[in-house]
């Protein structure tokens, strides 16, 4: 009997228990391209420096319920001027202005506990 309780106990403490596991959370529908936008919110990792701050995190492409693909992007802020990205499957030349309402920039964001404004058409 006493080793049925502890493993009854042992069942519980299991059952109860607030795991920490990685979710995947989805953000978007992109129509134009067939997927689902996806966070890997294990991901984001942010950070500052002199010229200002920065975030990265990856997405899954989720179409026809398969994963097409898993980009990485990198967001960041150069002291007042409005937050830009770019993607590993950018050729690296250059950033992209991110455009209000951004679900991906807005739930990494609100993550890391950053604040934002949006002025006319940008993110500041």
């Amino acid at each position: 009997m006493k080793n049925f309780f502890c493993a009854a106990m042992f069942v519980v403490t299991l059952t109860l228990a607030n795991p920490c596991a990685a979710a995947d959370v989805w953000l978007d529908r992109w129509d134009s391209e067939g997927v689902d936008l996806y966070a890997m919110d294990d991901t984001i990792t942010g950070g500052t420096s002199a010229t200002g701050k920065y975030f990265s995190v990856s997405t899954k492409m989720i179409g026809d319920g398969q994963r097409q693909r898993v980009v990485k992007w990198t967001f960041s802020k150069w002291q007042d001027d409005m937050w830009r990205y770019e993607t590993d499957s950018m050729d690296g030349t250059h950033t992209t202005v991110v455009i209000p309402r951004s679900p991906l920039f807005e739930f990494c964001m609100d993550r890391l506990g950053w604040s934002y404004e949006i002025e006319e058409h940008w993110y500041y």
